[in-house]
């Protein structure tokens, strides 16, 4: 996808520069410390349609589930997850990557850039087994640290296989704070 690159660098440009974009800003900040997370979602595999090159099966859109470990640890911001994500026709994704925390007040907008590998199942042909995921959830924190959302993501290949059909996803997500990985 074209815009694939405008995401990626989108997301890139939200994880390095939030630290700095936030102390401008009054009450946005970067969450430095806290609890890990484990963040679970339910939605739609392939939910813009993204079109497949010709010839190729499996553009329909899917139930999906996505299962992601945000680690406590953080640096300058920035720390490590761990996931998977995984529609009804068998396609998954076993994943890894770094988030941000970017709240104001109660919300917190989680921007996400990872990488792993693809498995098609009887799903959408991607043009490979190592796919880049990127995400960008928006989630309201409750007073336990909990926090319900939305997410948008996005797998691609980035141009680095013949062809990058893509896929977009929308889901709905929640996440607790588990208390072994607090670093407040």
């Amino acid at each position: 996808m074209k815009n694939s690159k405008g995401i990626l660098m989108g997301v890139l440009g939200l994880l390095a520069a939030g630290p700095a974009w936030a102390e401008e800003k009054a009450g946005l900040h970067v969450i430095q410390g806290g609890p890990a997370y484990f963040n679970a979602g339910i939605g739609a595999f392939n939910a813009a349609g993204v079109e497949p090159g010709p010839g190729h099966r499996g553009n329909a859109t899917l139930p999906e589930i996505d299962l992601e470990y945000q680690s406590a640890s953080k640096l300058f911001g920035i720390g490590a997850l761990w996931g998977i994500v995984a529609n009804t026709n068998g396609g998954f994704m076993g994943y890894t990557g770094f988030y941000s925390d970017i709240a104001w007040d109660h919300w917190v907008l989680t921007p996400v850039l990872g990488m792993g590998g693809y498995n098609q199942g009887r799903g959408k042909y991607l043009d490979g087994t190592f796919q880049f995921r990127l995400e960008l959830n928006l989630a309201y924190q409750f007073a336990d640290q909990s926090r319900l959302g939305i997410k948008i993501a996005h797998i691609s290949n980035a141009y680095i296989a013949n062809e990058d059909p893509g896929e977009d996803e929308v889901l709905l997500t929640y996440a607790f704070p588990l208390s072994f990985g607090d670093h407040s």
